[in-house]
């Protein structure tokens, strides 16, 4: 077997069994990456000495097992992962590519990177994000630029854009990420790979850059931490052993993950979203909306296009973004707030959103909150009658780099950029319900288009057996051809 090209849960069992040692798995991974990893800028931290480290412990640990008392395995025991280059790890920089960071090492482990590690992951380093983590295309002013392993002119996605590369790629079975706004959904898209951001809360982020380290905590609301990977079955083991609260965020519930139902494809009811009135999705994402449509139809599932009577898509946009701006404006002085105001008549929407944040008053912040219960109380009542949504993830497929400053263009019509990219992930944030992305078909140009199912809060292991019956009925976890 080539320890590169099995998932994460593979891995650990052919580990377990003997079949493979994790020295192989990960000496296997590391080579892979020195050999291919340059052309992508995926890794940008590389502990080859940590990671060699721990999987000849992992592999002494397995050994002893033979003579003494059997002491429980984790479920990651011995398999080699990454980590988002915005997540804590001890003795690794930790910089979010924020200048101000550059010179950062962790002190100690994110919550999330310790829970991995005592599942007995092997961590292989760290991977590249955009400044703060606050783009759909990865180009660090520390690191560089990530390339898309299926067309290196075009976006890896982002945040996590690091991440899915390298799930795509075959450098990393599994990867840690964060998404407030799409961040591990449009690279799972962009990449032909699978992810999950999970219900707001329950997953923690102590650890987890921004916030800035030793500052306020200001990003309360929207934010989720979830993997990357090459299954479902793979997001079910990572999100087991992630999920619950640390004690540091009084917002976080323990409630109860429970197993995912096994279903069929018969026993489900759809709903399926193919294009919002906000952005236009491209016609080669219609045709992958159409054709998942079917194969569920074909399937026995009962399929229909709907969405929450009443949603308002255009005042849920603004309040994501609104609620986006509120908290990371927090951090800025007051003369730099009131420079944006003047955007207040702008033709962008996000100008317009920012321009509101510079003049936050707490009566707006709390009508927002408002606002965004009764968006989560709608979406969550459309739920009573279908078991999933499916939609779009992005409007269209991997687009090839540019700067922000310009406009996304969808079958050759001008949107605004970050409006654009965010069109479709900014509705899951916002009611804190959780999402799956599955790499579903192809553009016209041979890259990937990913959809995603959306489930009811706290309705995870329902949203995985859902995904598992999807999963059944796609093509295998697609390879880039460069890749292969």
């Amino acid at each position: 077997m080539n320890p590169c090209f099995e998932t994460a849960t593979r891995l650990a069992r052919a580990i377990r069994n003997g079949r493979l040692s994790s020295v192989e798995a990960t000496k296997a991974h590391l080579e892979r990456i020195a050999r291919e990893n340059g052309s992508l800028n995926a890794l940008v931290v590389v502990d080859r000495d940590g990671a060699m480290k721990a999987a000849r412990a992992a592999d002494r640990a397995l050994e002893a097992r033979k003579t003494s008392a059997k002491k429980p395995l984790g479920p990651l025991h011995g398999v080699p992962i990454t980590i988002k280059e915005a997540f804590d790890v001890a003795g690794l920089r930790t910089t979010s590519s924020h200048p101000p960071l550059e010179a950062n090492v962790a002190r100690q482990d994110a919550t999330l990177v310790a829970r991995l590690r005592a599942a007995g992951a092997v961590i292989l380093g760290k991977t590249n994000v955009p400044e703060l983590c606050a783009d759909f295309q990865t180009d660090s002013p520390i690191f560089g630029t990530t390339k898309n392993a299926w067309d290196e002119r075009r976006t890896a996605g982002g945040s996590t854009g690091g991440g899915g590369v390298a799930v795509a790629a075959r450098l990393s079975p599994l990867e840690l990420g964060s998404d407030i706004g799409g961040s591990v959904r449009n690279p799972a898209h962009y990449n032909g790979i699978f992810s999950l951001k999970p219900t707001e809360w329950r997953v923690p982020g102590h650890g987890h850059v921004p916030d800035l380290p030793g500052a306020t905590r200001s990003t309360r609301y929207m934010g989720t931490f979830g993997p990357l990977a090459r299954s479902v079955d793979d997001l079910e083991l990572a999100l087991r052993i992630i999920a619950g609260p640390d004690g540091y965020e009084a917002e976080a519930a323990p409630v109860p993950l429970g197993p995912p139902p096994k279903l069929t494809a018969k026993a489900l009811r759809i709903a399926v979203l193919t294009s919002n009135s906000l952005v236009p999705v491209s016609a080669d994402t219609v045709a992958v909306v159409e054709a998942t449509a079917k194969l569920l139809t074909m399937a026995g599932a009962r399929v229909r296009r709907a969405e929450p009577e009443g949603l308002d898509w255009q005042q849920g946009w603004d309040d994501w973004a609104d609620l986006f701006q509120y908290m990371i404006m927090n951090a800025q002085p007051l003369a730099e707030r009131e420079r944006h105001f003047r955007k207040i008549h702008s033709s962008d929407p996000t100008a317009r959103s920012v321009a509101r944040a510079a003049r936050l008053d707490m009566a707006r912040f709390f009508a927002v909150l408002d606002r965004r219960d009764q968006v989560a109380r709608q979406c969550e009542a459309f739920l009573d009658d279908h078991d999933a949504w499916l939609m779009p993830v992005m409007p269209d497929a991997a687009f090839v780099r540019q700067s922000q400053k310009l406009p996304l263009k969808i079958d050759g019509v001008d949107h605004p950029y970050f409006f654009a990219g965010t069109a479709y992930n900014f509705l899951a944030n916002l009611t804190g319900q959780p999402s799956i992305v599955l790499p579903c078909g192809f553009s016209k140009e041979g890259m990937p288009i990913g959809l995603q199912l959306t489930g009811k809060r706290w309705g995870e292991a329902k949203l995985l057996g859902i995904a598992k019956v999807l999963e059944k009925l796609l093509p295998p976890c697609p390879v880039p051809p460069a890749f292969a």
